[in-house]
């Protein structure tokens, strides 16, 4: 009897580190996607303006995030004529 008791019992196996990887890369991308893209089309939109506004409409830098700016703009385009 003390021979059995001297054996040990089976440890379970830890649980694979693998998944946790993948859930936690899966959490991630899903960040960038959702943070990331939208960030990215800001930051587009915000160089875009200063491109069209300073270096192609030859205007100063100072007045392109005016809101003035804009919708000065706005009326110009869709003025009645």
């Amino acid at each position: 009897m003390a021979e059995a008791n001297d054996e040990k019992a089976p440890v379970p196996a830890p649980a694979p580190k693998k998944k946790a990887r993948k859930k936690r890369r899966r959490w991630v991308v899903l960040a960038l996607q959702w943070i990331g893209i939208p960030l990215l089309c800001v930051i587009a939109l915000g160089a875009g303006l200063v491109i069209g506004y300073v270096y192609i409409g030859k205007q100063p830098m100072d007045e392109v995030y005016e809101i003035e700016t804009w919708r000065h703009l706005y009326d110009l385009v869709f003025a009645e004529t």
